[in-house]
């Protein structure tokens, strides 16, 4: 992060709404200042100075054009001139008075100009740093950070941009080197191979080999983990996918060069470089078997899964069975006992009678059908049995070919050896020698059966419980995948335990958390006994809580609307109304007017056939194309662009690191408009799924009862002034809670949200935890909150009122004795060493084998113990949190108005369209709430004008999500002359 103050990090002139408190210190002179600006002529030279000495001290650079300067600056400075506020449109009076104005500044100051010198220093800095963050914002923000800690006046936009490009350039022909220096000449062979033609020459559409390593993978099935398989397999083969040069570089260098080689096609990764081209198949293979790998263990999970409900279903059905069926079965059993026990009816002729009674067709129907029903009744596991021939199909090959990793001596390690064994040998029959000792309780009377007084194997549950058992022990962690991201070792996402014990102190420090677990418990008792005590205090004046002693129950009445909500609702519509409308299109050209915003979708320093203007134009049109989801083709009819245009946009300039600057400029613009004071601080934020049908065939959408069909989630950070902070996809089937924090610490805005608010899918005692070792505070609106357990960290303390709801207590002891690997979790998410969500979701598989995770249960416990009673304490608190909460859903519809094209569906195949769909989004989404801050300013200013009472306090609780006025159909107009230069 920059070492500039908060305010400007990116761009050559003052922020606007700097607000009075920000303008009072960095515009203050003093009585040497005056001096200095006193020898200046005439009032409008002496405030242009000042304005500009000012500037260049807070902010590293000299202001191209005082026109713009805002009005609070320039009456703060004048004020202390002893001037009236004038304009400055005539600073200065020549180019010679400027220049010697900036030379006297830069002298007094002790700031020198960025010469050949320290543009050396500062391509050597931003080269280093380069290696690891190659992201153009991040070097930007970098080289502003060099370049006001060493005193050096910031260059033009021009000068630091074409650094950066030397920079990234620099340090990527630096990683190319290390990558492939390595590679004998069969190696590059091998890598060169993968970009040729595929052999099927009639085929209308030969695929390079490399082109077949990026097709998606179908929904679970049998064929879909044969693929899978398949195509690990060639990955193994090439022996180039675990290269050790690979690990040593930067998690975010590596994704980058991976998402090349995914990004590019054959053909144009032929036209790199050849040690760029390597260096980029290098990394992509090493993404490639992770992602194939993982992809194995999911469809795995999912097909698995299936066989349990289909069992569990059949199961049903067997308890379910006709009640005519079970009626004539008793019936039958009473008549049969009758028989028996009527004794004139001798023992020979018993038979005999039964049967003249009976038919023996229809006794053994009934028998055979009482054997159904009783095997109904018991464990589904034996119903598995009629799967085995689909398993059959995958199984040998994945226990042949998935790298699992277990522990010495593991024992469903010795059966996966074995059964590798056996199916290589060509055997039906297991034999007696089958390792059963890692067979689950709940497994073994459908594995073990008894046959002529020996035990018996049967072989389609013992390999059905084997996968089954697999797939259980991944997510344990007990059973690991080597090459595999998701499923790896939890040691590998962890900062190595060497180089732990050596930086050990230094972590807990940027932590700022004690050294010792008793300190911290300590600490985290004081905290808790003052909320506690504070809210039982106020119990009898709190109309909301009702406890009731004798049962130890308690319950919070619902919030009541306020009377300020219908001038809120009706302050709105009038803003709405007098909102003039425009199209999508001119929002966007409008705001890169304003900022330049398009610029983050130009390479810098890279040759294009396309004049610059044109890649402005074909950019706008791929971000609209992609973020409201109606593709190339209908853009291209719509604008009368070619497909061929829109698409290379969309693939060469929309890059995750492009739509990733311009959403995060776009939120540090929008952040400094006056409006957003008035909607938010942009201190918290709210944290929401969005889900999406996906129609086509994919193992990365799973299947969701809301959507009635296959979809992914889109969890979205939304601050308080309804700005997109942060978007990723996640798979609906996983809860949302270990995806809170990543956009909290990854959003790369200038932002820095304490608090998030989330709904109950976004909350866990352990999320909780985290949040707050973290520094973060999670705010959840708990679902029946009075259902959950109070807790106390010393039972000797007495609160009069809420000791009977206080009924559970903290464990310290598991805090102790695992405290220093807990901070070693959060030191290892701190430095990025895993995302957050990673980590945590695979503490959650732990559940109660893992002393982390129980660690960070019992200090959750008591976060959540204080976040509920401060819910409970405050009605302020839960009208904020019902206000933030809202918020994000509003800012949901938004997204689905933007999101209109293909009925709102995601039918992307490719690896990252789903990501590339969500982020364009974001930007779209950003766009319209920082051009609506900017037209609401001035409806205001008009309405204020004509006499409507709108005071800030209503204001705030209005929105910038408004829509109507904004029209995202019909044609796009993408005229040159209306674009930036």
């Amino acid at each position: 992060m920059s070492n500039l103050p908060e305010g400007e990090r990116g761009s050559d002139r003052l922020p606007e709404g700097l607000g009075e408190a920000l303008v009072q210190q960095q515009f203050l002179l003093n009585d040497t200042d005056l001096s200095e600006v006193a020898r200046c002529r005439g009032p409008v030279n002496r405030l242009g100075f000042a304005v500009q000495l000012c500037t260049l001290r807070s902010y590293g650079f000299f202001l191209s054009n005082l026109i713009d300067v805002p009005d609070e600056v320039r009456d703060t400075l004048a004020s202390q001139l002893g001037l009236l506020s004038i304009g400055l449109d005539g600073y200065p009076s020549d180019e010679n008075t400027r220049h010697t104005h900036l030379e006297r500044i830069r002298t007094y100051l002790g700031y020198v100009r960025c010469g050949e010198v320290e543009r050396e220093r500062l391509a050597a800095h931003l080269s280093v740093v380069a290696r690891s963050t190659p992201r153009t914002e991040s070097l930007r923000q970098s080289g502003h950070g060099w370049l006001f800690a060493h005193r050096v006046v910031r260059p033009g936009r021009t000068t630091l941009r074409d650094l950066i490009a030397s920079a990234r350039e620099a340090a990527l022909e630096a990683t190319y080197l290390t990558l492939t220096r390595e590679l004998k000449a069969e190696q590059e062979s091998q890598l060169d191979a993968l970009l040729g033609a595929g052999d099927n020459q009639e085929s209308a559409w030969p695929r390079s080999p490399i082109e077949a390593l990026k097709l998606p993978a179908k929904k679970e099935s049998a064929d879909t983990l044969l693929f899978l398989l398949a195509r690990l397999t060639t990955l193994l083969e090439l022996g180039l996918s675990n290269w050790p040069a690979v690990h040593t570089l930067p998690p975010e260098m590596r994704r980058q060069l991976a998402l090349w080689g995914y990004r590019y096609d054959a053909w144009s990764l032929r036209r790199f470089p050849p040690s760029k081209r390597r260096a980029v198949l290098l990394c992509f293979l090493s993404m490639a078997t992770a992602v194939t790998t993982d992809a194995v263990v999911n469809a795995l999970d999912k097909v698995m899964n299936d066989i349990h409900n289909k069992a569990r279903k059949r199961r049903q059905q067997l308890l379910q069975a006709s009640q005519e069926a079970r009626s004539r079965a008793v019936e039958v059993l009473e008549v049969l006992g009758t028989l028996t026990l009527d004794e004139t009816i001798p023992d020979p002729g018993l038979r005999s009678e039964i049967i003249q009674r009976y038919p023996r067709e229809e006794l053994t129907r009934l028998v055979e059908g009482s054997r159904q029903l009783r095997e109904g009744d018991g464990s589904y596991y034996r119903l598995t049995e009629s799967s085995w021939d689909y398993t059959r199909r995958f199984s040998p090959t994945l226990l042949r070919v998935m790298p699992f990793q277990w522990a010495e001596g593991s024992l469903i390690g010795q059966a996966v050896v074995h059964l590798r064994t056996f199916n290589a040998s060509g055997k039906r029959k297991l034999g007696n020698d089958v390792p059963t000792g890692w067979l689950p309780p709940k497994w073994q009377p459908c594995v073990l059966t008894r046959q002529g007084g020996h035990t018996a194997v049967s072989r389609p549950h013992y390999e059905l419980a084997l996968l089954s058992t697999l797939v259980e022990k991944l997510k344990a962690g007990d059973v690991t995948v080597q090459h595999s991201r998701q499923w790896a070792d939890f040691e590998d996402y962890l900062i190595p335990k060497d180089r732990w014990q050596s930086d050990r102190e230094a972590h807990y420090a940027q932590l700022n958390l004690p050294l010792d677990a008793a300190t911290y418990l300590e600490n985290l008792d004081q905290r808790l006994h003052a909320v506690t005590g504070a809210v039982n205090t106020g119990v009898p004046r709190n109309e909301a809580l009702r406890i009731d002693a004798a049962k130890g129950e308690w319950k919070l009445a619902a919030l009541r609307t306020a009377g300020i909500q219908s001038t809120a609702r009706a302050a709105k519509a009038l803003i709405e109304r007098h909102l003039p409308g425009r199209e999508l299109v001119d929002i966007v050209i409008d705001l890169d007017a304003r900022m330049d915003l398009l610029r983050a979708f130009l390479p810098d320093g890279e040759k294009s056939p396309w004049p610059r203007g044109v890649q402005r134009r074909n950019a706008l049109a791929a971000l609209i194309a992609v973020g409201c989801n109606i593709g190339a083709a209908r853009m291209a009819s719509a604008s009368g662009l070619s497909v061929r245009e829109i698409t290379a946009a969309a693939d060469g300039l929309l890059t995750e690191d492009a739509l990733r600057t311009a959403s995060v400029e776009l939120v540090n613009f929008a952040s400094k408009l006056p409006m957003a004071a008035v909607y938010g601080t942009g201190d918290t934020c709210s944290a929401d799924g969005m889900r999406f049908y996906v129609p086509v065939n994919i193992l990365a959408a799973d299947y969701s009862h809301l959507l009635g069909g296959r979809g992914v989630n889109m969890y979205v950070h939304t601050t308080d002034t309804s700005l997109r902070l942060y978007q990723q996809a996640i798979p609906v089937r996983l809860r949302e809670a270990t995806f809170v924090l990543d956009g909290l610490l990854d959003h790369g805005t200038e932002l820095d949200p304490g608090r998030v608010f989330t709904d109950s899918h976004g909350f866990s005692e352990v999320v909780m935890a985290s949040a707050a070792l973290l520094a973060r505070d999670l705010a959840p609106r708990i679902a029946n909150v009075h259902e959950q357990t109070l807790y106390k960290l010393d039972r000797s303390k007495v609160y009069e009122h809420l000791d009977p709801i206080l009924k559970g207590t903290i464990k310290t002891h598991v805090v102790r004795e695992a405290w220093d690997e807990v901070v070693r979790v959060m030191a290892s998410i701190q430095t990025g060493t895993a995302t957050a969500s990673l980590i945590l979701h695979r503490l959650g598989s732990y559940a109660r084998q893992n002393r982390v995770h129980q660690a960070l249960a019992e200090i959750g416990r008591a976060e959540k113990t204080m976040h509920i009673l401060r819910t409970a304490g405050s009605e302020e608190f839960r009208r904020v949190q019902a206000r933030e909460l809202n918020k994000g859903e509003a800012s949901n519809d938004l997204s689905r108005f933007l999101f209109f094209g293909q009925e709102g569906a995601l039918r992307g195949r490719e690896f990252g369209d789903q990501a590339q769909s969500f982020s364009a989004l974001a930007v779209l989404h950003n766009a319209v709430v920082a051009w609506n801050m900017i037209g609401v300013e001035g409806v205001v200013a008009r309405l204020r004008a004509a006499g409507h009472d709108l005071p800030d306090e209503v204001l705030g609780l209005t929105t910038p999500l408004l829509r109507k006025h904004i029209n995202p159909f019909g044609r796009y107009h993408f005229d040159l002359g209306r674009l930036r230069d």
